[in-house]
C-alpha cells in the first residue's frame, strides 16, 4: 500500500468523491479539494501533496496558469482528467514535465495505472532535474575559477598551475570555497581594486 498524498481540483462534488472512492482504498491519502485555481495553489503550497487529480471541467484559462507554476517549480505531479480531443490541453501536455492525462469517464484501473506511471516519471524527472542543476552549478563554478585564474595569470604574471595553487591556498587558509575566492578575485579586478 502507498501513502502518497493527493488533492483533487474540481467544481463537481461527485468527481472528487469518485476519485476518493478509487484511490483511498489503495492507501492514497486525500488532503482536500479545491474548486478554483487560487484555492488549489494555496493547498499545494500548504499541504505539499505528492500529486493532484484535476478535473478539466474547471475554468481552463485560470487553471492553466496554476498548472504552469506547478510544472515549472515541479511542486508535485498532476493528472488531468477530461476530453482527450482538446487541442489546447494536448499542446499544454506536450510541453509539461510533470503533468499526465487520463480520459473521462473515470475508469478505476486506468486512473490507478496513470497515477502509478506518473509517480514513477515524476521521481525520474526530479532526479534528472537535480543532476542537471548540480552539473550547471559545477560548470558555472569551473567557469568562475577559470576566469579568476586568467586574471591572476595576466595581472600577477603567474602560470596557470601557480594561479590555481594560489587560489587553492587562499581557499584553505581562509576556509572559503574556491568559488567564493574566484568571485572575490573577479570582483576586485573588475572594480579596479587589484587582486590583493
Amino acid at each position: 500500500m502507498t501513502e502518497e498524498k493527493y488533492l483533487v481540483a474540481t467544481a463537481e462534488n461527485s468527481f472528487h468523491i469518485t476519485v476518493r472512492n478509487i484511490l483511498n482504498p489503495l492507501g492514497y491519502m486525500f488532503l482536500g479539494h479545491g474548486t478554483d485555481s487560487i484555492t488549489l495553489m494555496r493547498f499545494v503550497r500548504s499541504y505539499h501533496p505528492d500529486f493532484i487529480v484535476v478535473d478539466l471541467a474547471m475554468q481552463w484559462r485560470e487553471l492553466k496558469r496554476t498548472l504552469e507554476t506547478i510544472d515549472d517549480e515541479m511542486l508535485c505531479f498532476c493528472i488531468l482528467v477530461g476530453d482527450h480531443k482538446d487541442m489546447e490541453v494536448l499542446d499544454f501536455l506536450e510541453n509539461s514535465k510533470v503533468i499526465s492525462f487520463c480520459g473521462k469517464p473515470l475508469n478505476k484501473e486506468i486512473l490507478i495505472q496513470t497515477v502509478e506511471m506518473a509517480s514513477v516519471n515524476f521521481r525520474r524527472i526530479s532526479q534528472l532535474d537535480k543532476k542537471l542543476k548540480e552539473a550547471t552549478e559545477k560548470y558555472e563554478e569551473r567557469m568562475l575559477i577559470d576566469k579568476a585564474k586568467r586574471i591572476l595569470m595576466k595581472s600577477e604574471g603567474l602560470s596557470e598551475d601557480d594561479a590555481y595553487k594560489y587560489m587553492r591556498k587562499k581557499s584553505m587558509d581562509t576556509r572559503t570555497a574556491m568559488r567564493d575566492i574566484a568571485e572575490y578575485i573577479i570582483y576586485r579586478h573588475e572594480s579596479g581594486y587589484g587582486i590583493k
